[in-house]
């Protein structure tokens, strides 16, 4: 698969999901093995501190980790999230938050990605491991 195929299947999978568009994530660059995804942080994002709810959080983290992981994978195969782990280091109180999303390891059935968060200015926020259930083309 050449760059711009697989530049082109990610794109399309990330602009299928109706979540990411509603709570605004951003595709910012796709690169084999690596997704680097954008959102500007809401007042309808945060919890009672007023801080970026962590849910939140972990779901820009995920997709970030996610869509790196179908960026090294073959046209039909797909990905699912098995498990996740997440590490909180900062309350997220920035404007834009970014997810940088690698892979680590990658199997024939699981794919190891990390990936972490950060404000605007490069401070780290959040950094998450998972693992990715790759599901044969039916």
């Amino acid at each position: 698969m050449t760059n711009e195929e697989m530049f082109k299947k990610v794109e399309k999978r990330f602009n299928s999901q109706d979540f990411l568009s509603f709570v605004g994530m951003k595709l910012e660059h796709i690169e084999k093995g690596k997704v680097i995804i954008s959102c500007e942080n809401k007042k309808e994002f945060s919890q009672y501190l007023g801080y970026m709810h962590g849910g939140m959080v972990a779901a820009l983290a995920d997709t970030a980790g996610g869509h790196a992981a179908a960026s090294i994978l073959e046209e039909g195969y797909k990905t699912v999230t098995s498990e996740l782990k997440i590490h909180y280091l900062k309350p997220v109180v920035a404007k834009k938050v970014i997810a940088v999303g690698e892979v680590l390891s990658a199997g024939k059935k699981l794919i190891i990605v990390e990936a972490v968060i950060k404000d605007e200015e490069d401070n780290m926020l959040a950094k998450m491991i998972a693992t990715m259930f790759v599901i044969d083309p039916a």
